[in-house]
């Protein structure tokens, strides 16, 4: 649980930029999901020891030194997604190209460095695209959570007028949507607040988001090997970032009284980081893969809106109430960097003749050592992501992902794989638990993440000695919590229940791989 109390930081974001990113945008931009070739994906996307695919390319840079010959191939992808939330679900179908590379093979005649291959290789990331319905009856409303949250704020400059500054600017949004719709109002001593009072009727809830959007990566690749038993290869890698979400939370009083808060988020930019790998062969059967991602640079625009509309009027003893008006704010830009942690991925493999594979990779990310930072081009103060970093170190850990699979030839041309990936959530325990996250804007939906497991499978066949298809399935099944708002501590206490949603998350992939060998 937070150490540092909320008030503080509701303190810190007065005197911080309008769009301070919290830890849930930076994890957003640095997890990655499982995608490659249809061969890697059905054995379990273990290819960092093996190589000779762009996958395992992908994971270590190494293994563009295995092949033998030139390759130029792509993995068509059509999955359908699926979000469960008590009786209600959505869900979203996607087709779109996966992965498309080339790799050059270029033999130089020497027997101590007998090759050096070039490989170019785009390959996604991670998808964005969801959908989530959630209905519920939670213990508490996201108003008691605005007049928590907009203690210590003057009235006056929370207020809304063609002849007062626009206090979106520096105020905090959710206290300033739900001041100027009346659903919090200044208690006598102006430094505290009130919600509206709905005499007792049992809140309804309702939540909807749309996201979409996707992580590309472009690596350029170059690789050797050394006497026929190191190889050793290195990439310069490229991403391009687009997010796009639209949400509706809704509290609905008994049908006496409701209001719809909406929020819109867009997020374009682009990173640029490297990876540096060796895979060694001790002996014919068994090979060791070692493998480091530095962490990624992002410069990163958002763009950012919100509006609240409310037919309160039951409960509203305002008269300068009308059920008419709506509060929302203008399309505001801001510009930030994010720096995402790196990996390390550690491989083992055997390769039994020409019949049986079996691989194992096991990679480590440090999820608290991601950083939000101002661009150093602006005016800016620099120091004020130091709150939200700070939260970054506290709410997230060191996790692991495990990654198995096998292949074995039935015949030179026939292959049958399986595969099993397992991805730890990147949270401390504490913020698992609690359900306190620090959030930006006034977007209060979040999720916490659960592990994630992936059963994979496929088969493979190579028509000559030139042209191959691959097929893979990629079952993805992960449960999370999904919170309406934060919940809300005194001195330890739980004080706002915001009663999160059970969220069940699962897909099926179907990939396609076609290649051709020169």
């Amino acid at each position: 649980m937070k150490k540092i109390s909320y008030i503080l930081f509701s303190l810190f974001i007065l005197s911080g930029p309008l769009f301070s990113q919290s830890e849930l945008d930076a994890l957003r931009f640095s997890r990655e999901d499982l995608h490659g070739t249809a061969r890697a994906m059905s054995m379990g996307g273990a290819f960092g020891a093996l190589g000779g695919d762009l996958t395992g390319v992908s994971v270590n840079p190494a293994g563009i030194a295995v092949y033998r010959s030139s390759e130029v191939m792509g993995t068509l992808n059509l999955s359908r997604e699926a979000s469960v939330v008590g009786s209600s679900d959505a869900h979203k179908n996607r087709f779109n190209m996966d992965n498309i590379g080339f790799v050059g093979y270029f033999p130089l005649r020497n027997d101590v460095m007998p090759l050096i291959n070039f490989g170019f290789s785009y390959n996604k990331l991670k998808s964005f695209d969801k959908e989530v319905f959630a209905m519920g009856s939670p213990n508490n409303t996201l108003i008691d959570y605005m007049v928590r949250e907009s203690a210590g704020i003057k009235p006056s400059d929370l207020e809304l007028g063609k002849n007062l500054p626009d206090p979106f600017l520096d105020q905090p949004w959710l206290s300033v949507l739900g001041y100027n719709s009346y659903l919090i109002r200044s208690s006598n001593d102006g430094a505290s607040y009130t919600p509206v009072n709905t005499r007792g009727a049992t809140p309804y809830n309702e939540i909807r988001t749309y996201e979409k959007g996707y992580i590309d990566n472009y690596d350029f690749t170059v690789g050797t090997t050394i006497n026929n038993v190191l190889n050793v290869g290195m990439s310069l890698s490229i991403k391009d970032i687009f997010y796009d979400l639209a949400s509706d939370y809704l509290e609905d009083f008994d049908d006496e009284g409701e209001y719809t808060l909406t929020n819109w988020l867009t997020v374009n930019g682009a990173g640029v980081g490297a990876k540096f790998g060796a895979i060694y062969r001790p002996v014919n059967a068994f090979r060791i893969g070692l493998a480091w991602h530095t962490p990624t640079w992002y410069a990163l625009t958002e763009t950012y809106e919100a509006q609240l509309d409310d037919d309160m009027g039951a409960f509203v003893t305002d008269p300068n109430y009308n059920p008419e008006d709506m509060t929302y704010s203008a399309v505001f830009t801001n510009n930030y960097d994010l720096k995402t942690p790196g990996k390390i991925v550690a491989s083992v493999a055997t390769v039994l003749g020409n019949n049986f594979i079996a691989s194992l990779d096991y990679e480590v990310v440090d999820y608290s050592n991601m950083k939000l930072k101002v661009p150093s081009n602006s005016m800016d103060d620099p120091s004020w992501y130091d709150q939200d970093n700070e939260y970054i170190t506290e709410d997230h850990k060191l996790t692991s992902t495990v990654k198995v699979g096998m292949e074995y030839r039935f015949t030179p041309q026939f292959s049958g794989r399986l595969g099993y990936a397992w991805m730890q959530n990147p949270y401390d325990a504490d913020l698992v638990k609690f359900g306190d996250a620090v959030i930006a804007g006034s977007n209060s939906i979040f999720r916490i993440e659960g592990d994630t497991n992936y059963f994979t499978g496929g088969v493979g066949y190579r028509f000559n000695r030139n042209f191959y298809l691959d097929l893979a399935i990629v079952y993805k099944t992960q449960k999370d919590d999904l919170y309406p708002f934060p919940n809300y501590y005194v001195d330890d206490v739980l004080d706002i229940d915001a009663t999160p949603f059970s969220l069940k998350n699962n897909s099926v992939r179907g990939l396609l791989t076609l290649g051709y060998r020169f």
